[in-house]
């Protein structure tokens, strides 16, 4: 009941935040039981503090409260000190605190720390530790009894080791869950970023396929009707035309899977000599012969990459060009050119087409974004270019235009054989 009346109304921001006020209140909680219990034995000993321990009692009371009001922080400072300045007092006052073990107090305090701050913020856990070391040998160090032949000698060594011991476990244990945590965080955003793909993608991709079929659909009930020759044979053009959409769609569709699952790859690439292999591959796509390839790379412009994945890259910036020439234009040009800047390479793909809407240019790398409203595309080609650049460890910025044509720089890191 208190510990839900203390972290009930507190809004944890991370879950780090909420597992040091969850342990923050068992570490106060606890020493408010050992509080209530020896303030109980001292009232039948004569020669009891139960003042001390009342004060004790107040003080754990007040971390309480500040835990109630989110000062999570305060509270166990607050906590921690309380521990470590009773501990010294009563092993200052005991007659033979060896003996009672009253020196073992010094422990939960150092340790209690470790566990609150944990490994982000083990300097502060640290210094309590050291703070506990020091009152520790204040209050019990006695430099005539300290020699090797001595009982004393041994107690004070074994219980630092102990101390710094259960510190480094404390401290390595708190590493390898901070460690567990990032890596399920890690995954947890990636899993939330698939099942929203996913589930435009299953929208998307419906709609995509369904479209074009029921357009085939229909042009094939017009064929069956027609007794026009001319007419039949527009309408088998017609279905030529949603056919290869069909194929586009299917194409990316592909390169999107391959590129999510396949392993990496490294191989040598003649950047050159691939723009030139891709470009031929693309001949097909309608006013392809009107289209200019100005390849002005240098012959040693050559790096080691998945080269399956930077040629779906080229392939797609190639065929967006393509498709969105300015036909208004007498020339339609791609131009490549680049260069080795340090340990990265710069390759820019420059085209005089209809360019992109400033409006568009943060959003056409996302799924299925279309930046016109004539697009025949998928709306992946650009989204598979970025996740493929990520894949390589590269990056792709746009600069574009309406109206002047679009430039896309491809940032990838140095690696030769």
């Amino acid at each position: 009941m208190i510990h839900r009346f203390i972290l009930s109304n507190q809004n944890f921001k991370t879950q780090r935040q909420k597992r040091k006020a969850i342990l923050g209140t068992y570490l106060i909680l606890t020493y408010l039981g050992v509080d209530l219990f020896f303030f109980v034995i001292n009232l039948f000993n004569p020669l009891g503090r139960s003042i001390f321990l009342l004060l004790g009692f107040i003080i754990t009371s007040i971390c309480l409260v500040l835990l109630r009001y989110q000062k999570t922080n305060l509270a166990i400072v607050l906590h921690l000190i309380r521990c470590n300045g009773l501990a010294f007092f009563f092993c200052s006052v005991d007659q033979d605190p060896l003996q009672t073990g009253t020196y073992l107090l010094f422990i939960p305090g150092s340790l209690g720390a470790l566990a609150f701050f944990g490994y982000k913020e083990r300097w502060a856990g640290i210094g309590f530790t050291v703070l506990s070391s020091v009152l520790f040998m204040i209050a019990i160090f006695k430099p005539e009894k300290f020699s090797p032949d001595q009982a004393h000698f041994y107690l004070i060594i074994n219980f630092l080791i102990a101390l710094v011991v259960g510190s480094m476990i404390v401290l390595f244990f708190d590493r390898i869950m901070v460690q567990s945590e990032n890596e399920i965080l890690s995954k947890n955003e990636e899993l939330t970023k698939i099942n929203l793909e996913l589930d435009r993608f299953v929208y998307s991709a419906s709609h995509d396929l369904r479209a074009p079929l029921s357009s085939i659909s229909g042009l094939i009930q017009l064929a069956e009707r027609s007794k026009d020759l001319k007419e039949t044979e527009q309408y088998l053009n017609l279905m030529k035309g949603r056919i290869t959409r069909l194929e586009y769609f299917i194409r990316d569709i592909i390169n999107y899977s391959r590129n999510a699952r396949t392993e990496i790859t490294h191989e040598t690439i003649y950047v050159k000599e691939l723009v030139y292999e891709t470009f031929e591959g693309l001949k097909f796509i309608g006013g392809s012969d009107t289209i200019i390839i100005k390849n002005e790379l240098p012959d040693n412009f050559i790096f080691i990459a998945d080269k399956t994945r930077f040629q779906v890259v080229l392939f797609n910036l190639i065929s967006n060009a393509m498709h969105y020439r300015d036909s208004y234009k007498e020339i339609s040009y791609i131009r490549f050119s680049g260069a080795i800047e340090g340990n990265r390479l710069i390759l820019h793909i420059d085209d005089n087409g209809i360019g992109i809407d400033t409006l568009h240019q943060e959003k056409v790398f996302t799924m299925f974004y279309r930046a016109t409203e004539t697009s025949k595309g998928s709306g992946l080609g650009l989204y598979i270019v970025k996740e493929a650049m990520d894949k390589l460890e590269g990056k792709i910025f746009l600069q574009s235009a309406l109206g002047h044509g679009t430039r896309f720089t491809i940032d990838l890191p140095l690696q030769r054989s």
